[in-house]
């Protein structure tokens, strides 16, 4: 081996190594460098020096000593993730609200901010102001180590193709990289994906369909642990199949689709013209429910219907280990979800959970959170349990 191949081959190691470890810290809390050596088969020189290179950037940090072995001997010394290293920042793009939240590296959440955008005439001014909020948080090492984008749309990871909030001509990843540290890119529905495989505490489960159920309808697909996006970022946007509805449905168009009759914005709409009011809320919907409101009940029960529908058609390609709905309006009105439940077990013969995705109204924030961390501690891919920070 020459010189330089050797050479590569080295920082190769190395690289593969430190990933392995900060991966190891982070999913065990408080460990000690024997323990790190003995699970992943490491010699302790190798462990002790990359560890120490940790505590030098800040990564990690020795946090007392552990109880001694069965044989005696001195107590190891206890390192865990340094979650004062720095804060993240995730900014979900919706068409009716802005919302922001700050978290620590491992997922303890800071600060929360959100601006309706109906008042807006200056996107990036109103983006430049709420990221302001964040930038002066004190308590860590870095700051502000990362800005995740949560698109209710498609985006490639490099540029938005659609939002459902008009973007204009702002180009979010050029415009935002004054701020000096990495602009994420990601499609809402993929990170409450991340999301249900990171925060929500679920053994042996390596392969989930989170389905989103906003204006529009999308699906975020977790395969043995990793997220899968396709190509270009366009896997999971189940809005645009067309569907052949069994009810009639005043649309212009020769087409509908999944997004023209089973999304949040279609359901409320359809509920409003029954009664003909304006735009009705949640809370209007789900007390008119309460109430036995025959046209919500109905609207509701095609809904749940066309839900199931849409999750027949996917277990057929990829047969998950679990459904979870990330839908307020199933939030709202979580007595429908039996009914989602028993249709997609008659559909398809399947007995697999769906659930509502636990922590609904922070999921997709708590998502890029994770996503961001990934990407600050070089562990894009990989399974992190944030829960076991976050639960205590």
């Amino acid at each position: 081996m020459d010189v330089v191949a050797e050479s590569a081959s080295r920082s190769n190691s190395h690289d593969y190594n430190y990933q392995r470890i900060v991966e190891y810290i982070f999913n065990h809390r408080a460990t000690s460098r024997s323990a790190i050596a003995r699970d992943l088969g490491l010699n302790k020189a190798t462990v002790s020096l990359l560890c120490s290179e940790m505590q030098d950037q800040g990564v990690v940090s020795e946090i007392g000593s552990g109880s001694a072995s069965s044989n005696g001997g001195r107590k190891p010394t206890l390192i865990e993730i340094n979650r004062r290293y720095g804060y993240t920042l995730t900014v979900e793009l919706d068409s009716q609200v802005i919302r922001a939240l700050a978290c620590y590296l491992d997922g303890e959440t800071l600060q929360f901010q959100q601006v309706t955008t109906t008042a807006i005439t200056d996107l990036a001014a109103t983006l430049d102001d709420l990221i302001g909020h964040f930038t002066a948080i004190p308590g860590t090492t870095r700051g502000l180590v990362g800005i995740c984008f949560a698109i209710h749309g498609i985006t490639n990871g490099t540029q938005v193709q659609e939002s459902f909030l008009n973007l204009g001509d702002l180009d979010l990843k050029a415009y935002f990289a004054k701020y000096g540290v990495p602009i994420l890119l990601e499609n809402e529905a993929n990170l409450s994906a991340i999301y249900s495989r990171d925060f929500v505490e679920e053994f042996g489960l390596e392969n989930t369909v989170t389905l989103s159920i906003h204006q529009g309808i999308a699906a975020g697909f977790i395969l043995e642990n990793k997220l899968y996006r396709g190509s270009q970022g366009r896997v999971g946007n189940l809005g645009h199949n067309i569907v052949m509805p069994a009810f009639s449905i005043n649309n212009s168009r020769s087409q509908v689709t999944y997004q023209d009759v089973y999304s949040e914005y279609a359901v409320i709409h359809q509920i409003s013209d029954l009664l003909g009011k304006a735009d009705m809320s949640l809370d209007e919907i789900s007390k008119l429910y309460a109430d036995h409101n025959a046209e919500v009940i109905t609207v509701l029960s095609q809904f749940a219907n066309g839900i199931a529908g849409i999750l027949n058609n996917v277990v057929g390609m990829l047969d998950p280990d679990v459904f979870y709905l990330n839908s307020p309006l199933l939030h709202q009105i979580p007595s429908a979800i039996p009914q989602v439940r028993n249709y997609f077990k008659r559909l398809s013969g399947y007995d697999i959970p769906v659930k509502l995705i636990p922590n609904i109204q922070l999921a997709t924030l708590l998502g890029g959170a994770a996503l961001t961390s990934h990407t600050v501690l070089g562990l894009t891919g990989v399974k992190l349990h944030f829960w076991d920070y976050t639960d205590n």
